[in-house]
């Protein structure tokens, strides 16, 4: 728990000297993601739990549940209840060592055309579709508003050489701006998970004029506002010290695949 009484003077003053935490005091204006006044990232803690399980096994568990009459048979085949909340599609993790904690853009860019070219050969599902249909989680971590070299700017970067002109249909969402930067507790794929079952996705925190989001990141950009939103697709990103990077497709539980 990088928030912790034990953890927090080594961690925090660890970002605070790459400065990369935020000194502000005020929560709503320290963390903005994506915003033009950002200036480092809150340390959060927290714990997540999700279970993976083959479509075969996730049926045979609702069969039980059915037989025994935890489950009403007719509810399961009109597709009221789903035997799962989500599909995962595809998975990456890779490691350029390009820094022991800055991150490397170009081989960022590399890694998600590896990623979404395995995608649109293995599922059959083109990059056009996941952007039109899709919501990208991104690890924005809220650092300095560099036009260069930022992670907000590194992720940017890496959708507009994968998605080219299809960029502006997809849809960014950061979750960051409401748990902190909570190092290693992907909050980012259980909300993928809910939002993908509910077609409804949170806005980004504290960004409430369309002016102060970072102009140097580009006008075309769909950042979330909150809703209703039936997507699709769930486009996971994260990265860590050490130039690692993590990315992850999630798809809706109705999908045929």
């Amino acid at each position: 728990v990088c928030s912790s009484d034990t953890l927090m003077p080594w961690l925090g003053n660890g970002f605070r000297i790459l400065g990369a935490a935020t000194t502000c005091d005020v929560v709503k204006n320290a963390s903005v993601p994506f915003g033009r006044c950002r200036s480092g990232m809150i340390l959060g803690s927290g714990g997540i739990g999700m279970v993976l399980e083959s479509e075969e096994g996730a049926l045979r568990r609702f069969q039980l549940a059915i037989s025994n009459g935890l489950i009403s048979e007719q509810d399961f085949l009109s597709n009221k209840i789903l035997p799962f909340k989500c599909r995962l599609l595809g998975t990456l993790v890779s490691n350029s060592a390009y820094h022991g904690a800055s991150m490397d853009k170009v081989h960022i860019a590399q890694e998600m055309e590896r990623f979404i070219s395995s995608v649109e050969v293995e599922q059959n599902i083109s990059r056009g579709e996941i952007a039109r249909h899709g919501v990208y989680f991104s690890h924005e971590t809220s650092t300095n508003a560099s036009p260069t070299s930022s992670c907000a700017s590194n992720e940017i970067y890496g959708l507009r050489q994968v998605f080219g002109a299809d960029l502006k249909h997809l849809l960014i969402l950061n979750t960051k701006g409401f748990t902190g930067h909570a190092m290693g507790v992907s909050f980012e794929d259980v909300v993928a998970a809910e939002v993908l079952l509910h077609g409804v996705v949170p806005p980004i925190a504290n960004m409430t004029d369309p002016s102060d989001y970072d102009r140097n990141l580009g006008d075309d950009l769909k950042f979330s506002k909150g809703g209703a939103y039936p997507c699709k697709y769930a486009l996971r990103f994260a990265a860590g010290f050490g130039s690692q990077i993590a990315l992850a497709l999630y798809g809706r539980a109705d999908l045929i695949v």
